[in-house]
């Protein structure tokens, strides 16, 4: 297997490959955006790190202003045939997460599945930060990034504290950065805004030998 070092590269092949495309959105999203519907001034939705758009239909289905950025442009291509499929509007760009295409305050909710984890300490950091600028005050961010309980953490180079490169292949990460938090850590990454709350999800596989855990984090500004 030839090895991949640059993320942009990565997510662009996997993006290829259906398997990587889900259908269906992530019961704990369709829980934030429901909750949510009438809880903030603002109907704009931004999905950072949207991939094929499985959560900007769900969102543009309950009548949300969607949004999407991603890095790979094969992801938004297919984020924009779905969408454009069954007649919604397609509002998706490439960016990174850490250089977000928005003037502050555009954003009444945004979410961030499984991305800001991909990298360094720094880069989460900064990932997080401009998801605060670009939320309206009020505005709630829905982040869902890796516990340091999961079975992921430490199979790879040690980078810094709770930062590895994966070396593991038995899923689509060899070779990627990671970085893990735990509860201690969550009150300080997300200190820049007014309230947070959180939540731990955990999941086994291949018969109970793996543990896949996630903490649920949502913010207020």
């Amino acid at each position: 297997m030839q090895e991949i070092t640059n993320p942009e590269i990565h997510w662009e092949r996997l993006h290829q490959d259906p398997r990587f495309r889900p259908r269906y959105p992530n019961e704990h999203v369709v829980r934030f955006l429901i909750a949510n519907r009438a809880a903030v001034d603002s109907r704009r939705f931004l999905d950072i790190g949207a991939g094929a758009g499985r959560h900007l239909q769900l969102a543009s289905e309950l009548e949300f202003e969607a949004h999407g950025i991603d890095t790979s442009l094969t992801g938004l291509q297919h984020a924009k045939q779905r969408l454009q499929s069954i007649k919604l509007p397609a509002r998706v760009c490439q960016a990174s997460m850490l250089d977000l295409p928005f003037p502050d305050c555009s954003f009444g909710l945004a979410l961030s599945f499984g991305v800001f984890n991909y990298g360094t300490a720094d880069q989460m950091l900064q990932a997080i930060a401009e998801a605060h600028r670009v939320l309206i005050p009020g505005g709630s961010l829905f982040a869902v990034l890796r516990t340091t309980q999961d079975y992921r953490f430490g199979k790879g180079k040690e980078l810094a504290p709770h930062t590895f490169r994966l070396e593991i292949r038995d899923t689509n990460e060899y070779d990627t950065v990671q970085h893990f938090l735990s509860s201690d850590a969550i009150p300080e990454y997300f200190k820049n805004f007014a309230g947070i709350t959180f939540e731990k999800t955990e999941t086994t596989s291949t018969s109970r030998t793996r543990i896949d855990s996630d903490w649920l984090i949502t913010a207020r500004k």
